[in-house]
């Protein structure tokens, strides 16, 4: 096996791994917290899309392919093109997750409010699913968590996988 499908299957498995068990932020609110994760944005998908706001429902389109992109990542060890694609949403998610809520930084009035829609549900497991491991990244009440840099890790290991390709040396 080349180490591209090695890259591939390791950065799959961290990514959905990231989506489905780890909390992307915290949202600290009078003694409430609700996580941010990748299950709830499932869960609100219908909520978003009875807005019928256009730029709502195309960043839920954006960011529900950033929430499977652990399954385009490790059906990349396979298919070069998959595990691309795959990796850039999921880079693009958790870099927008790291500059809006970790480091602050305003992508401007929709793209900040557009990280809400993984939260406004209560956990699955109260401190199991999803695991809340705060960073110390952002300011009250919105806090960065380690789903935001696995998702990041597994990204970067899926592109690399990818350019690779599986091919052994």
């Amino acid at each position: 096996m080349g180490a591209g499908k090695i890259l591939s299957i390791l950065g799959g498995i961290i990514a959905l791994v990231a989506t489905l068990f780890f909390s992307f932020y915290t949202f600290d609110l009078m003694g409430f917290t609700n996580p941010g994760y990748g299950i709830a944005l499932f869960m609100n998908f219908m909520d978003i899309i009875d807005t019928g706001e256009i730029l709502d429902i195309i960043i839920l389109i954006i960011y529900a392919i950033g929430v499977i992109s652990g399954v385009l990542i490790l059906i990349g060890a396979k298919v070069r093109a998959l595990a691309i694609i795959g990796a850039i949403f999921a880079l693009f998610l958790g870099v927008m997750l790291l500059l809006v809520i970790g480091l602050e930084i305003d992508l401007g009035a929709d793209l900040n409010s557009s990280v809400n829609i993984f939260g406004g549900k209560e956990a699955l497991v109260d401190g199991i699913i999803p695991f809340d491991l705060e960073l110390g990244l952002g300011s009250p009440p919105l806090f960065l968590n380690l789903g935001t840099i696995l998702l990041i890790g597994g990204g970067a290991l899926g592109l690399i996988g990818g350019i690779i390709g599986g091919d052994d040396f």
